[in-house]
């Protein structure tokens, strides 16, 4: 019975949260750059992911939605890393060097 109930408040919450979002936009709240993502597609199954993962007893659901919306999110999140790779050893450089010069005991 719990799992019923469980299963009930996500899909209501979900529902909810999905029926708040396309009101504000048939309001105009949102700015269209802002707009434009939210109603994306490939954000609702994250979206749904994370309702799912808090208000449900079962966590594998919400952990495969979250998995599924990243899995629709792959290309970008590549992009966003290989412009990080670009940092990352100037960056791992600075930090030994202060590692050195911090710990560097006096005597």
């Amino acid at each position: 019975m719990k799992a019923k109930k469980d299963n009930r408040l996500a899909w209501g919450i979900t529902l909810l949260v999905f029926g708040c979002l396309f009101l504000l936009r048939q309001l105009n709240v949102f700015p269209p750059e802002l707009a434009s993502y939210i109603f994306d597609f490939k954000n609702y199954p994250l979206i749904m992911g994370i309702i799912f993962l808090l208000s449900h007893s079962n966590k594998n659901i919400g952990i495969v939605l979250i998995v599924v919306g990243l899995m629709f999110r792959l290309s970008e999140i590549i992009h966003f890393t290989r412009s990080l790779s670009d940092y990352i050893w100037p960056v791992l450089l600075i930090a030994a060097g202060a590692i050195m010069v911090l710990g560097v005991k006096k005597k």
